[in-house]
């Protein structure tokens, strides 16, 4: 029930709750006061009226002693009356003495024998003492009258008059505690109406006051919750434009404003830190994006490039695979021709159809000659496009490990930004270490590729070299055909210089399977590098394919973190800086 009431009705009942009892307990006060005002009274009249009726009983005990004597004087009482009338007497007289000591005795009590007779100015105890000392005096005067029976008219006139001023005594008494009793009756009743109306006042300013005070407070109180309610549902609208205030107090309340616009401050600074935070991780997610995209298109550049290297190098093999077997049939035409040099002797009747034979086999040889250096010219030519295709990857991998730095740079930058954002950079966090760790095999993806580009650049110019001694050798072999043609066209014109030409020729044979045996190890050796570049190749293919694996999660991984950011971005949108 009381979540649906305001706080202002909230302090108001609990302002209203002790005036509320503060005011009963006043009147409650008022009332016992007033009762005990009434007890009081009561207790002072009964004490007056105590007081007053044994001074009354006195004063009766006094006249029947009074009549008692007259009939002790009266000539016309019998003996037996005059008995009885003696006892009355002393009893009445006894009554009298106790009644008034018993009536001093109470005002004395109460602390009144110092009061006076307004008129005479005789005090209760002065009163007492000269009503003891008359009355006294009549007692005796009236004893020695009927003890000696002399009832003289000067005797009875002094006995009255000392009975009338001891009767006196008896009602200034009497009077001074009728006195006494209305004017403390009338004090206490002019107390006690003081009491309440200074009471009554005290309560109205009392209440005035609490309801002034508290009025203030809860007007301080009403305006300060309101305050901090508006700028609360301003922030919970996402408006977080506001006006601190010009001067706080020095109070709790005061003290609440300032940390409520201070949050408020905070906050805005906050969100502001957030968007801008998240538009920089927007401009480095397009960036990542770009770079990711510009690494898979390097990527599948290189990949394209390996596999027309692959190609180039298995055209190579199968060049050099041609020219071993070219060779191996040269090696075997020059062993012919040391095995017919050897029996030209004995068969130079067939000198004519040998030479023809060894024209047709010489150019044979040198179209294969012809054809072999055209191979290694094409496999030199292979081997510097290889050459500039590795120089190009080289470069392409330089690029992707640039990338690589800028893409760990940005993912660091992420993580700080994401780091600053707190509880809402978590998930952006873990984005970009995933991404810090991607740049990172990136990075040693693209070293490897240039640590495998430096070998193949090594071994395609010891494929250089080769082929350059190659082609040195063709030449030498063309060379030495020629002269071997040359030497054929001789033996053709003049059967007769065969024998002095058989030791040259058979020098020449040997010259030439040397040289065929060197180019066929050349051969051999250009088919291993070719081999072994193959190898190099597919292992470059491998890791460019594994290379565009990564850039392809680097991809995903800057759309996941730009969808993160649009989403960020969307609950920024909700605040108004």
């Amino acid at each position: 029930m009381l979540n649906n009431v305001s706080i202002r009705i909230k302090l108001l009942v609990l302002l209203l709750i002790p005036l509320i009892l503060f005011a009963v307990t006043g009147i409650y006060l008022l009332e016992l006061n007033s009762s005990n005002i009434n007890r009081l009274k009561t207790s002072l009249f009964t004490t007056s009226n105590q007081s007053i009726t044994l001074v009354l009983n006195s004063d009766r005990d006094m006249y029947q002693a009074l009549a008692a004597y007259q009939r002790l004087s009266s000539p016309f009482v019998s003996a037996e009356d005059k008995e009885q009338a003696k006892a009355d007497f002393s009893e009445n007289v006894q009554q009298t003495n106790d009644r008034i000591a018993q009536a001093l005795r109470i005002v004395t009590e109460h602390g009144i024998a110092d009061r006076t007779h307004p008129d005479s100015g005789k005090s209760i105890n002065d009163t007492i003492t000269e009503m003891d000392l008359h009355f006294n005096e009549w007692v005796k005067l009236a004893e020695a009258q009927f003890q000696a029976g002399d009832y003289s008219i000067e005797k009875e006139a002094k006995l009255l008059a000392e009975f009338d001023e001891a009767r006196g005594n008896i009602n200034d008494f009497g009077e001074i505690l009728e006195i006494y009793a209305e004017q403390e009756v009338d004090a206490v009743t002019a107390e006690n109406a003081s009491t309440t109306t200074s009471t009554y006042i005290i309560l109205i300013v009392e209440w005035i006051l609490l309801i002034t005070l508290g009025l203030l407070v809860i007007r301080k109180l009403s305006r300060t919750v309101s305050l901090v309610q508006a700028k609360t549902q301003q922030v919970a609208a996402g408006d977080l434009n506001f006006t601190p205030q010009a001067k706080y107090d020095k109070d709790e309340l005061g003290q609440i404003l300032f940390s409520v616009d201070g949050m408020i401050a905070k906050m805005r600074e906050l969100i502001g830190a957030i968007a801008d935070n998240s538009r920089q991780v927007a401009a480095a997610s397009e960036e990542l994006a770009h770079s990711a995209k510009e690494s898979a298109d390097a990527a599948s550049h290189v990949a394209e490039n390996i596999q027309q290297v692959t190609t180039l190098v298995e055209t190579q093999s199968s060049i050099a695979r041609e020219s071993t077997v070219a060779m191996e049939e040269m090696a075997v035409g020059v062993q012919k021709i040391a095995e017919s040099t050897n029996v030209i002797s004995d068969h130079s009747q067939q000198t004519n159809t040998m030479a023809d034979e060894g024209t047709v086999l010489l150019a044979r040889m040198k179209e294969q000659m012809e054809r072999m250096a055209g191979t290694i010219g094409d496999l030199s030519r292979s081997v510097a496009v290889l050459s500039e295709k590795s120089d190009k990857i080289g470069e392409i991998t330089d690029k992707i490990t640039t990338i690589a730095n800028q893409t760990g740079i940005l993912s660091l930058n992420a993580s700080i930004e994401a780091a600053r954002a707190g509880e809402h950079g978590k998930g952006f966090a873990v984005v970009a270490q995933e991404i810090r760790k991607l740049a990172a095999v990136s990075l040693e993806s693209a070293q490897h590729i240039n640590q495998l580009i430096g070998d193949t650049r090594g071994e395609i110019a010891l494929a250089s070299e080769y082929m350059n001694v190659t082609v040195t050798n063709s030449d030498e072999g063309s060379a030495a055909l020629g002269e071997v043609a040359h030497g054929f066209e001789v033996i053709a014109e003049s059967i007769k210089q065969v024998a002095r030409q058989l030791h040259d020729t058979s020098a020449i044979t040997e010259q030439m399977s040397a040289s065929s045996e060197e180019v066929s190890a050349s051969m051999e050796q250009s088919s291993s590098s070719a081999r072994e570049i193959s190898d190099k190749a597919q292992s470059v293919a491998a890791a460019t394919e594994e290379q565009l694996a990564l850039v392809e999660n680097i991809a995903y991984a800057s759309e996941r973190l730009q969808s993160i950011v649009d989403e960020l971005n969307k609950s920024v949108r909700y605040f108004k800086l």
